[in-house]
């Protein structure tokens, strides 16, 4: 006997139509989760060999529904709507949002994934195994970054992290017989569990305090109870309530984002890995990151707020922006392994990006973190997947990632030698690269920001742009040494010439065109970007 009070007529009047409804948006999200499943039950039917050629049909249940998403991507709709009485009376929303943000966040998953799974099948080091498992989950990692993109509610953001994580689990421990991969993927679930814990008693945290997990209303509401006038002596227990519970649920996103304080497990998974996921974990997993925290902290209006009292939140923000790209930066300059070296530029490049959260809910200037981090990430995408992509094409010959092993590889493999040194200066920095218009946009705003507010946290976004420059030149140094192994150090005796696959090659073509392109077309794409509008926050 059920328990739970249900009206049936209810049921059929206004919860099926809205879930029929909320299905027609959640198209492509649908589409991806077939392809998963079907994927899986053809592997089992396909010999070990045939089953790497499911590679082409992942990458058509990627670019099939990019399609669906450009067809919906002006919408603007609450999907999954529990009550719809509360919609009326308080504007509440649903489950997931649809807005252009979402759909901005879920074309770059699906788009973004294509050239990691056709790295997976070119990379030497997956060869022999059964892959369909390996594409199915790949492409379930890629449903839960559009969830997170587009998560409107407390469970639903916890839910889709999770999703991600324990996909990315199984992926980084692929390799069941090598130790690496094994203790990768063991440190991986003890950090996240870690994560998932802290963001989870800070979710509930800030439950209590607003009585919704709504991320629409949870803001104005917690806002509302900081400076609630008859509350004049609990105001600093629920500041400092709230700022708790805040901080918590960053932490549980910055584990995504690979940020300080969360960024040990960062190193370690990248090394064990296989290469492919290592790409994948650098791009769409922290993009996935910086989705959800930007959705979530977009809702919260800083300068307005009672906060101060307990701590300000601005504040915490470039603080810890201007420390993940400083341990980036420097851990980096010691590395010998390309995949640890690239583990802390990633670290580096999340502080840069840090800067964009930082801004967020402070008032004063024509451009917003959220459109900025969104170039910086398809510049990031570009040029970090572009340098893994050359990575594991030259692996593939010398079975190793060892910096030493790259001596006078610019000239045993030449395009491969060029193409790389293309991505190195985008990740510096250096114009006319897409990396360059990405972090000046970045500099520029935290310093139109900080011109606009002046005082005391207008002085520390200059510092913060100050430290910015600062570690950009710091990172030359150690990007310089791959490039003076590729072209400046003596070629040992018996270097081959490296040949390339054909996929390989036009792959990365492709990411050396978009690198450029995106700087000399950087205009008309900072117009869509900055055109970016999250449901019920940005106008």
């Amino acid at each position: 006997m059920l328990l739970l009070d249900i009206d049936l007529e209810q049921f059929r009047e206004v919860f099926v139509p809205s879930i029929t409804k909320s299905l027609h948006f959640f198209g492509p999200e649908f589409q991806v989760a077939i392809a998963a499943m079907v994927i899986l039950l053809i592997d089992l039917v396909l010999p070990r060999k045939a089953s790497r050629q499911l590679a082409w049909l992942a990458v058509f249940a990627c670019l099939y529904p990019a399609l669906s998403v450009l067809s919906l991507y002006e919408e603007s709709q609450s999907l999954f709507i529990a009550d719809h009485a509360a919609v009326s009376a308080d504007g509440a929303s649903g489950m997931l949002a649809m807005d252009s943000y979402a759909n901005f966040f879920k074309l770059f998953f699906l788009l973004g994934a294509v050239p990691v799974i056709l790295l997976s099948y070119v990379a030497k080091e997956l060869e022999d195994r059964r892959m369909g498992e390996y594409y199915a989950i790949l492409l379930a990692s890629i449903l839960a970054g559009m969830l997170m993109a587009s998560s409107a509610h407390f469970l639903m953001a916890f839910i889709s992290l999770e999703f991600l994580s324990i996909c990315s689990y199984i992926l980084v421990g692929f390799h069941k017989n090598s130790r690496a991969s094994s203790e990768a993927a063991l440190k991986y679930i003890i950090y996240g569990s870690v994560a998932a814990g802290v963001m989870g008693y800070g979710l509930s945290l800030l439950y209590g305090l607003t009585g919704t997990g709504d991320l629409q209303k949870f803001g104005e509401r917690l806002m509302a109870s900081i400076a609630n006038p008859e509350a004049a002596g609990t105001l600093n227990v629920t500041a400092v309530a709230a700022t708790l519970g805040l901080l918590m649920t960053f932490l549980g996103l910055a584990y995504k984002m690979a940020a300080i304080p969360m960024h040990f497990w960062c190193p370690d998974v990248y090394e064990g890995a296989p290469t492919p996921i290592t790409a994948f974990l650098s791009v769409a997993s922290k993009a996935a990151g910086f989705a959800l925290c930007l959705r979530f902290f977009s809702n919260l209006k800083f300068a307005d707020a009672a906060l101060d009292q307990a701590i300000s939140w601005p504040v915490v923000m470039i603080v810890i922006s201007m420390v993940t790209m400083t341990v980036g930066n420097f851990a980096a300059l010691w590395q010998e392994n390309l995949k640890r070296l690239f583990a802390y530029s990633s670290i580096a490049h999340a502080g840069y990006m840090m800067m964009g959260v930082s801004i967020l809910g402070i008032p004063g200037a024509s451009t917003g973190g959220v459109q900025l981090i969104a170039y910086y990430l398809l510049a990031y995408l570009a040029m970090n997947l572009g340098a893994f992509a050359v990575v594991i094409l030259i692996e593939n010959r010398t079975r190793s990632v060892n910096l030493s092993d790259y001596n006078g590889m610019g000239w045993r493999a030449p395009f491969l030698g060029v193409a790389l040194t293309v991505f190195l200066f985008s990740l510096i920095g250096i114009p006319p690269t897409a990396g360059f218009t990405g972090k000046f946009q970045l500099f520029m705003g935290v310093l139109e920001r900080a011109a606009k507010i002046g005082g005391h946290l207008g002085t520390l976004l200059y510092i913060l742009a100050v430290v910015a420059v600062i570690n950009t030149a710091v990172s030359v140094y150690y990007y310089a040494r791959i490039i003076r192994n590729l072209y400046l150090t003596r070629i040992e005796e018996g270097g081959e010439r490296v040949s390339v696959p054909f996929l390989g090659t036009a792959l990365v073509a492709v990411l050396v065109a978009m690198t450029f392109y995106l700087f000399f077309s950087a205009e008309s794409i900072l117009d869509k970007t900055l055109n970016l509008k999250i449901l019920g926050v940005l106008p």
